[in-house]
């Protein structure tokens, strides 16, 4: 699957540089939230899991031909989940807060399909693939009170791949930038976790939506 998605997108940057028509470039930076939750399988005993409200911030380039266009992207991106964990099986009572912490540096190539090509406010959809590489995987465990974290790295695959898709909207300042708004879905591809984790599982994968706000040159 991860040749197709890479053949695919050269085949489609190729036939995008050899068009005649003048490519319309725009560089900027963006950042917003994201709300993540990891799906396991099978499902993990976990009561009051809930989406982690997570940072994601980068650059982008934008290259639009006409009608459609390339977008790749590079964001530093939190993802995770959080959940109550029973401390001890035998007590009802002994529920921690866990908060999993996963930080990549994700690289999404997106088509867009300009719905709107002409004037200064253009709607858009898009989506592709986005590549993960992992930097850091910690847990939190809260309970009564008092907080430990622990490095939960060696658990988790150094990259993950995954789906994107969503809908934008560029507004054209005049004379100055453009600002962009975009919301994201993200749907896992693939097991993140690693042969011989810990995690008592057989497979892991990142989901949830974002919301960006960007400024582009």
């Amino acid at each position: 699957m991860k040749k197709t998605l890479v053949i695919s997108l050269i085949l489609l940057l190729m036939a995008l540089a050899a068009s005649p028509a003048r490519a319309l470039v725009t560089f900027g930076v963006k950042g917003g939230l994201n709300n993540s939750k990891i799906v396991f399988s099978p499902a993990l005993d976990m009561p009051g899991q809930k989406y982690l409200q997570g940072y994601c911030f980068g650059a982008f380039l934008s290259l639009n031909f006409g009608p459609i266009g390339i977008q790749p992207e590079v964001l530093y991106s939190r993802r995770g989940m959080e959940a109550q964990v029973l401390l001890d099986p035998a007590d009802p009572a002994s529920l921690a807060q866990a908060r999993l912490m996963l930080d990549y540096i994700e690289i999404p190539l997106l088509v867009r399909l300009n719905i709107i090509p002409a004037g200064p406010v253009k709607f858009y959809i898009f989506g592709g693939p986005s590549y993960g590489f992992l930097q850091k995987a910690k847990v939190r465990m809260t309970y009564m009170g008092t907080s430990e974290e622990e490095d939960i790295k060696s658990d988790f695959r150094n990259n993950a791949l995954a789906a994107v898709g969503g809908l934008g909207l560029d507004i054209k300042i005049p004379l100055l930038f453009k600002v962009s708004v975009d919301a994201r879905y993200h749907y896992g591809l693939g097991n993140i976790l690693s042969e011989g984790s810990s995690v008592p599982t057989d497979k892991a994968r990142n989901t949830g939506f974002s919301v960006l706000l960007g400024i582009g040159f």
